[in-house]
């Protein structure tokens, strides 16, 4: 069965399709970003106006609402939900930096990161004040 995402702030449903689909922005330049749904694959699309060079921060919006999906983990990460049953949903925290590999599914009390860049969020506390962290 395959992922699906939704907006943390409306639910709409970001990959209707084969792709996630997010409006991007890095200053002036604006576009669609496509990223795979299966966690830990960094192949995108990236559209024509966007233009991303390895290393730039992007800045992802929901589609459909226009909110900011920037993490309140840290402001280097966006976050998305993924469906995982019926009626549950778990956080994914993804880099938001073009080229940075690291994403984190966070369920319950635990916390599987994907990425070769993953360590470089190590010590992150993905719950919140008082929450565990490593």
């Amino acid at each position: 069965m395959a992922n699906k995402f939704f907006c943390p702030h409306c639910t709409a449903h970001l990959n209707p399709g084969t792709k996630i689909v997010l409006r991007a922005a890095k200053g002036k330049r604006k576009g669609m970003v496509l990223l795979s749904p299966e966690v830990g694959n960094y192949t995108c699309i990236i559209g024509e106006g966007l233009k991303l060079v390895k290393g730039e921060k992007v800045h992802f919006e929901c589609p459909v609402c226009g909110a900011d999906l920037t993490s309140s983990v840290d402001r280097r990460l966006s976050e998305v939900l993924l469906r995982r049953g019926a009626d549950e949903f778990v956080r994914v925290n993804f880099s938001n930096t073009f080229g940075e590999e690291a994403t984190f599914v966070i369920t319950g009390d635990d916390v599987a990161s994907y990425g070769t860049d993953a360590q470089r969020f190590s010590g992150f506390n993905f719950f919140g004040e008082g929450g565990e962290s490593d």
